[in-house]
């Protein structure tokens, strides 16, 4: 998986990116754009998180440098940093309910969108990725505590 950090800011910069990554970055608090095997989550103002699980993250980088241009800017692959766990099924938001501050309501936490916060003790983006499908991406050296928070959390549900 993919993962580049994506930083900058501006009109020109934003038509840049879309250029490059075939979708135009999200614009709104905790969106999400996807298209072509990728997915731009918004992180913040001026920061967003591309995940991909078809690009080299090498050539993604180069391709967003290129385009981009001279413009002020920061990309940097942290695939290796981060762990992205999918979770998904009936009784998905009652287990990371267990450990997640967030309302994961339908109506509240909607599909496309994601957050910064944490699980159990661990910081994580979480984000809701179809009707019953969440995605957590944590620092790899958390990856393990969050697989087990996430089975602790799911024991009262496996039949």
């Amino acid at each position: 998986m993919t993962l580049l950090a994506l930083r900058g800011g501006g009109a020109a910069f934003n038509a840049a990116a879309a250029r490059v990554l075939g979708i135009a970055l999200p614009q709104r608090s905790g969106g999400r754009a996807a298209a072509h095997g990728r997915a731009v989550w918004w992180m913040g103002p001026d920061e967003w998180l591309i995940q991909s699980a078809q690009d080299r993250a090498a050539d993604l980088e180069q391709a967003l440098r290129d385009g981009i241009g001279a413009q002020h800017c920061a990309i940097v692959d942290v695939s290796s940093g981060y762990t992205v766990i999918g979770i998904e099924g009936a009784y998905v938001r009652e287990v990371l309910a267990g450990g997640c501050p967030l309302d994961l309501h339908r109506r509240v936490f909607e599909e496309g969108q994601c957050a910064q916060t944490h699980f159990f003790k661990a910081g994580v983006m979480l984000a809701r990725d179809g009707d019953a499908r969440f995605e957590l991406i944590v620092r790899r050296s958390f990856a393990e505590y969050c697989c087990r928070m996430l089975l602790d959390s799911a024991e009262p549900y496996l039949a």
